[in-house]
């Protein structure tokens, strides 16, 4: 027969407290009733750990109807954005008593499970990276079961669930322009994997070949590569780009790290950036800064999301249901000496 399991009684006991004082400590709950002396809460945690006494998570997000956890849900692989929003999530969270989660959406795997997350209450909120596979329709169905969301789109309408515009075409299209008006006319581009081959979806992908279209240039297939999201395969993709009989004049690139790899396979081939390729990436990460010639990018001015985190617990923590809002974190073309 296994040991009986300790109760918040036998905490209580051994502290010479009420159960009232050990749920008050181990719930970390803050306001409301007058908070014991530190003395106390010293001898009900010095009386947990002796018992080794666990609190049933499941049983207490029942009662309470919350479970103090959040996720973020971003298009995998992560990138140094995505990685930067997940560490202020994080340092909200712990502040608040909070969990976070991370929901990453592998291109052409199941997202069932993913979803099921969300749908079925684990959480108590998201913020939602763009193209996450969730429709106007079942974010506000989420929202009205009291599920806190915050989602990156340029398209949705808020629906009990805040937005976060970016409008990530204007820029991405305000780079196809400046390398089409300083004359280039074979722009090459690294895709991400899952744009390549079939539907043109992806809003960078669609900006490259609607911008070309427009002045009259047709695309080449030749000069698309699915390799954004992979610095070795970017490098070689470039290499052989350039190695060809009509090498590309210019570079778009879906991250910014595969741009950085493609200024470096340019410079170790002997062709100089941006005098024989231009060299344009998206996304205004820190190692743009640092690679010689700068990264001419596509992205927001600053990594820097303590708004959307904020709003985010600010929707936890009201007592009613806020009305959705947007937000506006546009991106913007950012010139340097790349292109």
């Amino acid at each position: 027969m296994p040991p009986r399991r300790p109760t918040q009684r036998d905490i209580a006991e051994r502290a010479g407290v009420s159960t009232a004082t050990v749920s008050y400590v181990l719930s970390g709950r803050r306001g409301g009733a007058k908070p014991p002396p530190p003395e106390t809460r010293e001898r009900v945690l010095r009386a947990v750990a002796e018992t080794g006494y666990q609190l049933d998570h499941a049983a207490r997000s029942l009662r309470r109807q919350r479970t103090d956890v959040v996720a973020l849900m971003y298009p995998a692989p992560s990138s140094p954005w995505s990685d930067r929003l997940a560490e202020e999530l994080q340092v909200a969270a712990a502040g608040r008593g909070f969990a976070v989660v991370a929901l990453p959406v592998i291109t052409g795997a199941s997202t069932a499970a993913i979803l099921r997350v969300l749908k079925q209450r684990y959480i108590d909120g998201a913020v939602l990276l763009p193209d996450c596979p969730l429709d106007g329709a079942e974010l506000a169905a989420l929202a009205a079961q009291g599920c806190s969301l915050v989602v990156f789109d340029d398209d949705l309408e808020p629906g009990g669930f805040d937005v976060v515009r970016q409008d990530r075409a204007s820029a991405c299209r305000a780079a196809v322009e400046r390398l089409i008006g300083a004359g280039h006319r074979r722009v090459a581009f690294l895709a991400h994997a899952d744009e390549h081959g079939g539907a043109l979806a992806d809003v960078k992908m669609r900006s490259y070949t609607d911008g070309l279209v427009a002045h009259g240039i047709a695309v080449d297939p030749e000069l698309v590569r699915p390799v954004a999201d992979s610095r070795s395969d970017a490098y070689a993709a470039v290499r052989d780009l350039l190695r060809r009989p009509e090498p590309p004049t210019a570079l778009l690139s879906a991250t910014d790290r595969a741009a950085v790899d493609g200024i470096w396979a340019a410079r170790d081939l002997g062709v100089a950036v941006p005098d024989q390729l231009a060299v344009i990436g998206i996304g205004n990460i820190p190692e743009g800064l640092m690679i010689s010639p700068a990264l001419t990018t596509v992205g927001a001015a600053a990594l820097d999301f303590s708004r959307e985190v904020a709003r985010l617990f600010e929707r936890l923590d009201a007592s009613a249901p806020l009305p959705g809002v947007e937000l506006a974190a546009t991106w913007e073309l950012i010139t340097r000496a790349s292109g």
